[in-house]
This record gives C-alpha cells, sequence and structure tokens, in this order.
C-alpha cells in the first residue's frame, strides 16, 4: 500500500497515509513540432494535488506517500506497474525478468541495454544492488530502537517485504543482468522490484565514495557490508533526497536525475514542474506533453481551481457529496469519472505500555462507540451509492473474495451503527471510572478528517471518552513518535498484493504506527508471505481479519470513494483504484488547446 495522506501513507497514507511502490525504452520522446501545430495540441498540462510532495525518494518511512507516488509515476521506471485494471503490468521498455527456479525462488533480471538516468549514467547493477540494501534490513546500526528493543537499520526503510526474504542480489559493477534468490517463497515476487531505483551513482558521490567503474567502491562496500562507509549512503539515503516541508522550491536538481519521461525541473510554494527527459529512452511510455506541472490545493479548492482553468484535472483524495456536486454542475467542459478504490480509511490507536489503548476492553469500547455507519450515510454513499461500511483490513467490498474472507471472521462482522451502552460496559469492565481522554490526530489541512473527528467526538464522549480534536500540517512526520497521539485517523492507499500490508500489522513493522503486537497475527503473516498458492491465500487471510478483529487492532471505516474531474480537453485520463494514482499513465495524456 502507498500513503494518501489527506495524503493517504505504502500503504500509502491519506490524509493521510498510503503503501505502496510502484517505466519504458528507446530514442528521445520529442513531439515534432510539425505535428504538435497540426494536433494543435497545449503544451502543459496542470495536475491538482491534495498535498505538498515530501521527498523524491518515497521508499523512506517517512515519504511513502501517496503524492511523491504521483509524481514519482513519470520521473522513475522499474519492471512493473500497476495498470487501469488495479493489476501488475510489465514494463519491457525498462526491462524483462523470468522466474528460473521455484526451489529456491530464483528470478533472473535484464535492464534495458539503452536506459540511462537524465544525467546520462547508465542505469545498472549499483542501483539495484543500493536497492537491496535499503529494503532489505540487513544493515544494523549499532543503536537499539527504545520501543522494540531491537537494533535499528542504518536505512529507514517504509518496509522489508520481499526483500527481507531476498539473498543479496549477485552482479558486477556495470551489469545490466542480475540475479535474485529467496530464502523462503514469497508470495509477491513480482511486485518486489516495482518499486522505484534510486541513483546509486548520486547517494555514493554525496556519502564521499567514487561513482568511477560504475559504482564499484558502494558494491564493494554493501558487498563487505561495511558499515562505516554504508552510514553515510544511508544517512544521504534517508533525508538527502527529501524536500523542504510545502515545498518551496526544490534541492539542486543534479541531485534528482530522473529514469522516468519527465524529469525534475523546478518548483516554487507548492507547485512542481516537470519537463520532458531529454535522455530517455523510451517510445510506449514517452512524454506527449512537454511540460506536466503539480499544483499543491486543499481539496475544499479544488473544484474551484478547475473551473477557474487553474488546473486540468483533480482527484481528491477524500471526495464528498458537495465535491460531485460541484463537478456535476460545471457543465460540457469537465468531465467526472468514478469508480471505486483500494483506498480505505481508518482510525489506528496507540496501544504501546502505557499508552490510552494498551487495555484491550478500551479499544474495544472506542470501536463500539465510533459511528461508523453514519460516516458511510454522510462521506461516502452520496458519491457512490454501493458505499458501505468497511469490516476488513486487506479487502475491499469491490474485491471478489471481501465476502468469501468476511464469512471466515465471524469477529469482524459489524453494521457500523455506534453502541454507547456497550461502549459504556467494556470501559467499566476495564475499571475506568473518569473519562478516558483521547487526542485524536487527524491532517489539518482536510475538513472531511475534521468532520469525521467532531462526529467520533460527540459519539464517544457520551459513552465515557472525552476526545481531542489534533489537528497537525505535518501529521504524517508524527506518526512514528511515540506518544504524539493516542489515535489518527487517515487512510491507507492498497494495492491488491498479497503481502503488501504486512509492515503495518506484524510486531515492529515499519508502518505499525500504534505499536500493536500479537504473535498469533506474526504467525499468520508468516505464511501468507511466504504462500505462492493463490487459492490457499484466502482462508489465511481470512484467519488474519479474525485475530485483527479480536485483538481490537484498530477501527476501519469504508472504502474511499474515487473521483477525478478534468477539463474535456483532455485525452487519455483514465482511473487507477491503486496506490498509484490517477497519474499513472500521465505520459500519454494529451489536452487539445
Amino acid at each position: 500500500m502507498r500513503n494518501k495522506r489527506t495524503l493517504t501513507l505504502a500503504a500509502l497514507s491519506i490524509g493521510a497515509l498510503t503503501l505502496s511502490a510502484c517505466g519504458s525504452a528507446g530514442g528521445t520522446a520529442e513531439t515534432p513540432a510539425s505535428e504538435g501545430a497540426a494536433e494543435n495540441l497545449a503544451t502543459t498540462i496542470n495536475i491538482a494535488i491534495s498535498q505538498a510532495p515530501t521527498g523524491y525518494n518515497d521508499g523512506t518511512a517517512a515519504t511513502n506517500a501517496v503524492y511523491n507516488t504521483y509524481v514519482n509515476n513519470l520521473t522513475t521506471s522499474s519492471w512493473v506497474a500497476f495498470n487501469a485494471d488495479g493489476n501488475l503490468e510489465k514494463n519491457e521498455e525498462f526491462g524483462t525478468y523470468e522466474k528460473t527456479s521455484d526451489d529456491p525462488l530464483t528470478v533472473k533480471y535484464t535492464i534495458n541495454e539503452d536506459a540511462v538516468w537524465s544525467d546520462g549514467t547508465a542505469i545498472d547493477f549499483d542501483d539495484v544492488l543500493l536497492q537491496w540494501a535499503a529494503f532489505s534490513g540487513t544493515h544494523p546500526s549499532g543503536t537499539t530502537d527504545a520501543e522494540t528493543g531491537e537494533e535499528a537499520d542504518l536505512f529507514l526503510a517504509s518496509s522489508t517485504n520481499g526483500f527481507g526474504q531476498m539473498e543479496m542480489p549477485e552482479g558486477e559493477p556495470g551489469a545490466k543482468e542480475f540475479e535474485v534468490v529467496y530464502t523462503e517463497p514469497y508470495a509477491d515476487w513480482e511486485s518486489v522490484m516495482s518499486g522505484a531505483l534510486m541513483p546509486a551513482h548520486i547517494a555514493a558521490e554525496q556519502a564521499g565514495l567514487s561513482a568511477e567503474g560504475d559504482g564499484a567502491e558502494l558494491i564493494e562496500a554493501i558487498q563487505a557490508d561495511d558499515r562505516a562507509a554504508l552510514g553515510p549512503v544511508a544517512e544521504f539515503w534517508n533525508t538527502g533526497w527529501n524536500y523542504e516541508a510545502d515545498l518551496p522550491t526544490l534541492p539542486d536538481t543534479a541531485l534528482l536525475p530522473s529514469s522516468g519521461p519527465y524529469t525534475l525541473d523546478n518548483a516554487t510554494n507548492g507547485t512542481l514542474t516537470l519537463v520532458k527527459n531529454d535522455q530517455y529512452w523510451g517510445e510506449e511510455r514517452a512524454g506527449k506533453t512537454d511540460t506536466i506541472v503539480f499544483k499543491t490545493i486543499v481539496d475544499e479548492e479544488a473544484v474551484q481551481a478547475l473551473q477557474n482553468g487553474d488546473v486540468d484535472i483533480i482527484e481528491p483524495s477524500s471526495p464528498t457529496v458537495d465535491t460531485k456536486t460541484a463537478l456535476e454542475q460545471i457543465g460540457e467542459t469537465v468531465t467526472v469519472d468514478t469508480g471505486q478504490s483500494l483506498t480505505f480509511s481508518h482510525v489506528d490507536l496507540d496501544q504501546r505500555p502505557g499508552a490510552v489503548f494498551e487495555d484491550l476492553k478500551v479499544r474495544q469500547a472506542f470501536a463500539k462507540c465510533i459511528p461508523t455507519a453514519d460516516m458511510v450515510d454522510k462521506f461516502v454513499t452520496p458519491v457512490d451509492p454501493e458505499g458501505s461500511v468497511l469490516n476488513l483490513h486487506e479487502y475491499q467490498p469491490a474485491q471478489a473474495d471481501y465476502e468469501t474472507v468476511l464469512e471466515g471472521a465471524p469477529a469482524a462482522k459489524s453494521d457500523g451503527v455506534a453502541d454507547i451502552e456497550a461502549a459504556k460496559a467494556l470501559l467499566a469492565e476495564a475499571g475506568k471510572t473518569e473519562p478516558v481522554k483521547v487526542s485524536m490526530m487527524f491532517a489539518s489541512t482536510s475538513q472531511l478528517r475534521a468532520d469525521q473527528v467532531a462526529l467520533v467526538k460527540n459519539s464517544c464522549d457520551k459513552a465515557g471518552f472525552e476526545i481531542t480534536p489534533q489537528p497537525e500540517a505535518e501529521w504524517s512526520a508524527k506518526l512514528s513518535q511515540p506518544g504524539a497521539w493516542d489515535a489518527v485517523v487517515f487512510g491507507w492507499a492498497g494495492s491488491g498484493l498479497v503481502a503488501s500490508g504486512e509492515s503495518i500489522y506484524v510486531s515492529g513493522g515499519e508502518q505499525n504506527f500504534g505499536g500493536y503486537a500479537d504473535e498469533e497475527v506474526d504467525r499468520i503473516w508468516s505464511e501468507i508471505v511466504t504462500n505462492t498458492d493463490t487459492e490457499k491465500v484466502v482462508p489465511l487471510k481470512a484467519e488474519l481479519e479474525q485475530r485483527l478483529a479480536e485483538t481490537q487492532y484498530n477501527v476501519v471505516l469504508y472504502a474511499n470513494p474515487n473521483i477525478a474531474g478534468y477539463s474535456s480537453k483532455l485525452e487519455g485520463v483514465e482511473l487507477n483504484p491503486t496506490q498509484t494514482g490517477i497519474t499513472w499513465n500521465a505520459y500519454s495524456w494529451t489536452k487539445q488547446n
């Protein structure tokens, strides 16, 4: 998954966080001037995003957000990507891969010979090995995590899913071919390499290593597990590609070479400009419009910006009935698309020792008093009449196996109607004689989240809680800070993959922000991620959902409705239900003048 931070965070988050990570090849991508003139195409397309991008590297725990992915869809390439059906699609313009063995699981990868970074440096084995080093969790820093008691890794990756089961890839400096061997089967092996490679030559140079010899010095440091040399590399990988808050400007663009059809050009006050990458080798995914501009516009102002012509397309992270109505009232100049989404809203709970929700009965009481059905009536069904209360974590109602999994997880079934008396009884059983104080965090830029917290307060205060709304501009940065919040409402943008959500639920998981720990859940996940038989996954997921419900991991609310409004002059737009978002194919968009 990934972060749709209303935002949505990898799962990502929205408003919110959302999980996820997800190319091309040959000749330049420029459209001849005569052709452009004949078609009378605009040279610029403006895209609204609900939150400013926070970093070029969207693979860290702090930057794994949907709105970084929306940009990186155009500036990075990989072997696979998610298409409009929500399925993985091979991108053979970037390279090819082939499973060569099931025991042990072995995959051979090849990178296109013409693939280069926008600064002309070849994309090759040092980029791959840096990706493995960053996501494998195999480089302990020597310091102990105060919360888990475990040794922290040098690289602050959003997740070790897949890479943690992978042996170090074998290859040589400059190689365009390499082999990956897994220590145990991995369910989503085809998607492991869907995350964007970062330019290893930049990380090496910024860490004081030579980028000469096709990154031989960095490769040697990783292969030798030289922590002294890797420390500065990891430090740059963790933060060196980050942007300043609200994106007032870009870092030196020489540090931001692209592997996709577009490259980063400049940024001003939350507006980010991309231009066609003149080093891009691909044809099928070559950019069709000269310039793509991302403008940070909060959801509440997005429709007006579209109507005014300030932007050409909007995809609000958490659309409301007002959004849909306002879009439809604009008239024929705007096209409105709606559809199902794999993004879902939820409330996470801090349940670390000594925290408000450490006690299971207090968590259960909070779940009982949250008016989920009211939220669906107010915020979902007016946009998507098929919307409903969400009972599961790993499946949304639009997915084929939702009902099957729910049948196998009876503890998860709920109509979402608040039960104040049941909540009171649970708090009494927990020995609570005074109101339980809860600071509930949400994105300060989202009126929707503010309205949801107000509903929770109105209901749960009657049950014996005392809710204090906690609006935060930088809420996502606080997610991983123990004690910074008691409850938080945001969204996860899912991918539909089998194992991508593991780090949200397992003990010590990189995206397990509330400190939840359950040995049975850990055991079930270990079976899921190593299972390559899709028929066996459904009953395992049902077992997982039953346990998550019994232990009240968090409170799931609903699958977010998906809606996009765009200028009727824009062509090529297709909704994408995954965390990849609306820009998944923006390289192919054109706009008539």
